[in-house]
């Protein structure tokens, strides 16, 4: 009866953790903006999505891609991301559009688990309000400058007439 026990015992422990090593509890989130270089058509950033392993173990993002609205990013090289947070650096690009995308931003993640498998998986990202949306109306906007006076009168988007 031990022996059938125990072997119980193993079976649901193996199974218990092929479940943890396959799985992928991943959140993304917009987090800081950093250089960024505007032609006044095209914005383009160098920034940071804030992943969320609230897993039981590490996955491996190999990357990250979206693609809404106009707004495009994509992560560079894979990073190991254990349980808790991680800034992963993308490369972001949006037009000098009046508005970044007012919907949720899908980010799609492929992901290596813990079981050398290759997941993907997705999460939804508020984007306005956001240090890139700070970054994207500042880096768009235009001067409107008094010709006769030299003074700032105001801005506008770089894309409106």
């Amino acid at each position: 009866m031990v022996a059938g026990g125990l072997v119980t015992h193993v079976v649901e422990s193996s199974q218990r953790q092929a479940r943890q090593d396959a799985d992928v509890s991943l959140i993304a989130l917009v987090g800081s903006a950093g250089t960024a270089r505007s032609d006044g058509l095209t914005l383009t950033m160098e920034a940071n999505l804030t992943l969320v392993n609230s897993g039981p173990v590490p996955v491996v993002v190999e990357q990250v891609t979206g693609d809404a609205g106009g707004l495009r990013f994509r992560s560079g090289r894979p990073t190991t991301v254990a349980p808790g947070v991680k800034s992963v650096p993308v490369t972001a690009t949006v037009g000098c559009a009046p508005d970044l995308p007012a919907a949720p931003v899908e980010a799609v993640l492929t992901v290596r688990t813990a079981d050398r498998k290759v997941r993907e998986t997705s999460s939804l990202m508020i984007v306005q309000g956001t240090p890139w949306a700070f970054t994207h109306q500042q880096a768009c906007q235009v001067m409107l400058i008094d010709p006769s006076t030299g003074e700032i009168r105001g801005y506008r988007h770089s894309s409106a007439g």
